[in-house]
């Protein structure tokens, strides 16, 4: 696989998980959650509204920007092999340390502080707000591990071809 075609299926696998991010699911959750009565489900109401936001926010950015990130890298690959080579590895290796870095010490800090405070809040509203803003950190841990991962195989691409 050259490297124009890689480019184009790394793209499409992003706008994928882009598209499945902005579903509307979660809306649908939280406006079951408003309507009903149960007072540990309506403390999970603030994280699981951050949650779409960042969904919807991050699923945004992937989708307006991924395409357009990929006909630069293709347009420069071929100009110049070499350079635009270095260029996106060089995008790729900064975006895996930064993912990396989330993956390994935020989220799994965050989601450790969300569980000892689940278990000393007292409040049925509290707990509930614990339990969301779990929920939120294991899902930004997915989305951020989906990225790393492809990624990964971008970079390992990328070694293959010099």
């Amino acid at each position: 696989m050259d490297f124009i075609a890689y480019t184009n299926a790394w793209v499409k696998s992003e706008v994928t998980q882009g598209r499945i991010m902005i579903g509307i699911l979660l809306l649908f959750v939280l406006y079951s959650i408003f309507r009903g009565q149960n007072e540990l489900l309506k403390g999970t109401l603030i994280p699981m509204s951050l949650l779409i936001l960042v969904l919807i926010g991050y699923g945004g950015y992937i989708l307006y920007s991924r395409p357009a990130h990929a006909k630069e890298s293709i347009a420069h690959y071929q100009s110049a092999k070499t350079e635009a080579i270095a260029k996106e590895k060089e995008k790729h290796i900064n975006d895996n340390k930064a993912g990396k870095t989330l993956m390994r010490w935020v989220y799994p800090g965050l989601m450790l502080l969300s569980t000892v405070a689940l278990f000393f809040l007292s409040s049925p509203a509290y707990k509930g707000m614990a339990l969301g803003f779990i929920l939120l950190f294991v899902a930004t841990y997915i989305m951020d591990n989906g990225f790393v991962s492809r990624s990964d195989a971008f970079l390992q691409f990328l070694d293959g071809l010099k």
